[in-house]
């Protein structure tokens, strides 16, 4: 009976918020000279090929992150239709993929793929160019999700908030995120509680929550968006 009632709960955090977000991310470790390499590469793969107007794929570099965190740049592609976006991945093959993969292979020292899913969305119209994302271990996800839907309703951001699933590729049992997005580092830099209310919402989701491990936080800043 209460998981029935935590996966209500969750039922009703999403229906407050936009539908679900699918994403596939690659991330590749590239040494510091190789770098505008891979920018140039990427920039002129992805200008030259037919990208669904229902998908969107952004490259980013990898400006803050833990010791343990490989990766200096990530590729994503996203869309609120998982078949758009497993056709577009799907479609990413033949003679010139080939000759892309080929030449990457020349800087790339390492790369590992996810996928996942974003459950709860805010303010999607707002996607900014610096992103943060704070990764979780979660054994109860409808009730972490429940929480954060809860303080979403007292909490003021900037730009675009996610939480999701990380389905494939996660490591070490991470399952959980949450990522904001924010229009300039001075945004990132200040990001938290403003006020009492806003305080008080983040000790309750920070309570709520503490059966599940926090495991990394990185941040991203964008590159390109195609």
């Amino acid at each position: 009976m209460k998981k029935l009632l935590l996966l209500f709960s969750l039922l009703l955090s999403i229906n407050s918020f936009s539908q679900n977000i699918y994403w596939f991310d690659v991330i590749i470790d590239v040494d510091g000279g190789n770098a505008s390499n891979v920018a140039e590469l990427v920039t002129d793969y992805y200008s030259s090929i037919k990208i669904p107007e229902d998908v969107s794929v952004s490259f980013s570099s990898i400006a803050m992150k833990g010791n343990n965190f490989k990766g200096t740049h990530i590729l994503s592609m996203f869309s609120q239709s998982a078949k758009s976006l497993a056709d577009f991945r799907g479609s990413l093959k033949g003679p010139k993929w080939n000759l892309y993969i080929s030449n990457m292979g020349k800087y790339v020292n390492s790369a590992r793929r996810s996928a996942g899913v974003g459950l709860l969305n805010l303010n999607l119209d707002k996607q900014q160019p610096i992103g943060q994302a704070w990764v979780f271990k979660v054994k109860n996800q409808p009730g972490f999700a429940a929480s954060f839907g809860k303080l979403m309703k007292s909490f003021k951001v900037p730009g675009l908030v996610s939480m999701g699933q990380i389905v494939h590729g996660s490591d070490n049992g991470e399952n959980m995120y949450i990522y904001a997005s924010y229009p300039d580092l001075e945004s990132a830099f200040k990001f938290g509680p403003d006020n009492k209310k806003e305080q008080e919402a983040f000790a309750t989701f920070q309570k709520e929550i503490s059966n599940s491990t926090y495991s990394q936080t990185f941040t991203r800043v964008l590159i390109k968006q195609f």
